[in-house]
């Protein structure tokens, strides 16, 4: 009996210190920048998208998407209606159900701007975000409400290209979302 208990043991021992551990690494933020590669993620991103993001054992979970060149950006919120995620995939094709869903809030951050940059007309918008994979391409689907039907639409299909991952300015637990967002990020001397 305790040559079986002995493992038993040692497992539950590794698994509650992985699971104590999980939620320190959770709270990483990172940064990586993917540059535009297809004709229309450089007609609407210009240089590309850069992502904040915490990555967990078990998911990554995407804390903010900016404009890499310009500061425009969102705070995007996973989409969390069946009937809308649906539709999306079916709008994909052979590329539906491979990405995260996430709804643009036309009244948070630059949420308009950036519906509007990608589907001209929309109210509405939702993002299908690719992983995020080191020295991988990224591909992202955009898309937005009909202006006639209020049904969802795909606006665009963006392709990139791995660019980096940027060390996060100042404390990297503290206000993170609200200093990427400022107009002057990036600069010198910010």
């Amino acid at each position: 009996m305790p040559r079986l208990f002995r493992p038993v043991a040692t497992a539950a021992l590794i698994l509650s210190t992985a699971l104590a551990a999980a939620p320190a690494q959770a709270a990483q933020k990172r940064m990586v920048s993917y540059d535009s590669a297809s004709p229309a993620a450089k007609r609407l991103t210009g240089a590309g998208l850069t992502f904040v993001f915490t990555k967990s054992f078990m998911r990554t979970k995407i804390l903010a998407v900016r404009a890499t060149a310009v500061s425009v950006g969102i705070v995007p919120r996973p989409s969390g209606d069946g009937a809308t995620n649906r539709k999306l995939d079916a709008l994909m094709g052979e590329d539906g159900g491979k990405s995260n869903l996430f709804s643009i809030d036309p009244e948070a951050q630059e949420g308009r701007v950036m519906i509007q940059a990608f589907c001209p007309g929309s109210t509405k918008g939702w993002l299908a975000i690719g992983a995020i994979g080191f020295r991988k391409p990224m591909r992202v689907h955009a898309f937005g409400d009909d202006p006639a039907t209020g049904e969802p639409r795909l606006c665009a299909v963006m392709d990139f290209t791995f660019r980096g991952e940027w060390r996060m300015p100042g404390p990297v637990n503290g206000g993170v979302t609200d200093r990427v967002f400022r107009p002057e990020y990036g600069r010198p001397g910010s």
